[in-house]
């Protein structure tokens, strides 16, 4: 795949994500791939390394979490060779009233036309304060 198909991957599987649709996530992910939170392991859940079926987990939780769906914005995409930089805004109302709108930056690997790799950054203040308390 060239940069160009690289990028729409990843917005498609963002896609995905929002729409709570963990069937066509999968379609765009490795059976092996592996998503790592940075955070001090231990301090949120979500801290770590989720696995394919991780990341199914996780889009089902935040359909709970957020009925409306958890809106990612990319404010910018960057590709070269098999590697996408992606910085994205989250926002989503909680089922409890509370909103989450966090800023991100996902360093993502593809290979073979899937996404093999995702290491994630963001706010982890944020995340405590709205998931944690």
């Amino acid at each position: 795949m060239n940069t160009e198909q690289n990028k729409q991957l990843v917005l498609d599987f963002w896609a995905s994500f929002h729409n709570a649709d963990v069937e066509k996530a999968f379609s765009y992910l490795d059976d092996n791939v592996q998503w790592r939170a940075m955070g001090v392991k231990g301090e949120l859940p979500v801290s770590g390394i989720m696995d394919k079926n991780g990341i199914g987990d996780l889009i089902k939780t935040v359909k709970e979490m957020m009925p409306n769906g958890l809106e990612l914005k990319t404010l910018s995409l960057t590709a070269e060779d098999n590697r996408v930089a992606n910085e994205v805004e989250s926002y989503g109302e909680l089922t409890n009233g509370k909103v989450y709108n966090n800023l991100y930056h996902f360093f993502i690997e593809i290979s073979n036309g899937k996404i093999v790799k995702i290491k994630e950054y963001m706010d982890t203040i944020h995340v405590k304060e709205i998931f944690i308390g």
